[in-house]
């Protein structure tokens, strides 16, 4: 019989162990990946089970090598599983950091924040304790309720912030009209903008004033304070394959900006005229941005003065009407501050709008958990925000970013980063879109004109 020859046994042995080791290494970075995906917002509704999963797959791991004797890579399946848990648990220790935190500048701060909310004793909680300016509505907080139960709800979140000795909540919502009315049901379900540019010219205006108005009313019943529209982008010329959560699309009223102008301005008028603050949104435009911003940056490579005569007539036409504020996105305008998104631009909020156009309304970011903010850092667009002049920060769709996104302004505060002046400035902006609104009135009959 043939002898084997000597070291084949050990040969064999030693590819074993490199396959072993190859594999666990390819495992090992795909767990870690997973584990950064913790944090991501579209993760966050099953974001507790998903870490929890992480860190038993990193666990058995763990032990498995340890009974194998690959002691080095169980102790690195072990980290792994424990970075899994300290990405789950960051909210909760942002929430501890910042109930720590004390003051009247803390408070200062605080109520620049607007935060959506799944859990309403949550958002008691921030509430109670001062933390936030505002509160934001959305399909979730609405669902399978009646329009007495949501206007119960908000009522007794308003006598909490009263019970607190400070002004009113903001308490804000998406209703749009037409695809995104996010309170319908149990609001009824207005029609989108767009339907009124069908109408003729001399017609739009006093049609979307009526729309708005309307609209305007049944918010107000409920005790919403500000909607999150007019779109003013202009519809773009041809759909993108790669928005599949922006759809402006289907939100904007038209191509024509003198039409937008009319519609936005008399729907916007029409809020006003029943008490509600309009924002006009999305600045500087997303038409010609075929990127989703909820996922991915984003530029507007547009200049100047072709963007001044098209995309911004509209915006410049809503600012004008005084009580209006204004919705920035996270695209960055590469005419005035390349690679910085405008919601954290001082270049485009203190520079363009406020010193060039004369608007000294309320500035509100686009959701501050959107993926063109995140993958860049929650931190530097919280502080690059409130330094570039944006009065209220939208923490909306991903809830368990709101602690940490307080804590960041906190930090920035605490390390003496927040420009004073801009808080000061801010402050008073806020101060007046607290005022009380006077009840609403016929549109028809003592409302505001054109």
């Amino acid at each position: 019989m043939a002898q084997a020859p000597a070291g084949a046994g050990g040969d064999g042995g030693a590819r074993a162990k490199l396959i072993v080791r190859s594999v666990a290494v390819a495992l090992l970075l795909v767990l870690i990946g997973l584990d950064l995906l913790i944090p991501d917002p579209f993760a966050f509704a099953w974001r507790q089970s998903f870490a929890l999963a992480l860190a038993a797959g990193g666990l058995a791991a763990c032990i498995a090598f340890l009974f194998a004797d690959y002691r080095w890579l169980a102790v690195l399946f072990a980290a792994a599983a424990g970075f899994a848990l300290w990405q789950d648990a960051q909210p909760w220790i942002a929430r501890q950091q910042v109930r720590a935190r004390t003051g009247t500048d803390v408070i200062d701060v605080e109520r620049h924040f607007v935060v959506g909310y799944t859990n309403v004793a949550a958002v008691r909680e921030l509430i109670r304790d001062s933390h936030i300016g505002g509160i934001f509505l959305a399909r979730r907080n609405v669902a399978r309720r009646t329009a007495d139960d949501v206007a119960t709800e908000i009522a007794g979140l308003q006598d909490l912030r009263r019970a607190s000795g400070l002004p009113p909540l903001v308490v804000a919502a998406d209703q749009e009209g037409g695809p995104v009315s996010h309170l319908s049901p149990p609001l009824p379900n207005p029609p989108a903008l767009s339907t009124i540019a069908a109408l003729p010219p001399e017609q739009q205006f006093d049609a979307a004033r009526r729309t708005g108005f309307d609209q305007g009313k049944v918010l107000r019943a409920i005790g919403i304070t500000m909607d999150l529209a007019p779109v003013v982008d202009l519809m773009p010329e041809r759909r993108t394959n790669v928005d599949w959560n922006t759809r402006i699309a289907t939100r904007s009223i038209s191509r024509d900006p003198s039409v937008v102008s009319t519609i936005a301005g008399g729907f916007s008028r029409g809020l006003l005229d029943a008490g509600i603050t309009p924002t006009a949104k999305h600045f500087p435009g997303l038409s010609r941005v075929a990127v989703d911003t909820h996922l991915f940056s984003a530029s507007l490579d547009a200049a100047g003065p072709e963007l001044q005569t098209a995309d911004w007539a509209p915006f410049r036409a809503v600012l004008s009407i005084p009580g209006t504020a204004i919705m920035l996105s996270h695209v960055a305008l590469t005419a005035a501050d390349a690679g910085i998104p405008v919601s954290q631009s001082k270049r485009v909020v203190s520079g363009l709008l406020r010193d060039q156009w004369g608007f000294d309304g309320v500035a509100i970011t686009d959701d501050l958990t959107m993926g063109a903010v995140e993958h860049a850092g929650l931190c530097r667009a919280v502080e690059g925000a409130l330094n570039a002049g944006i009065d209220l920060l939208l923490v909306s769709w991903d809830t368990d970013k709101a602690y940490p996104a307080l804590r960041c302004a906190l930090d920035a505060l605490a390390a003496g980063r927040l420009s004073r002046q801009m808080l000061e400035r801010s402050a008073a902006r806020l101060d007046r879109l607290a005022t009380i609104k006077p009840p609403p009135t016929d549109v028809d009959g003592g409302g505001a004109h054109r």
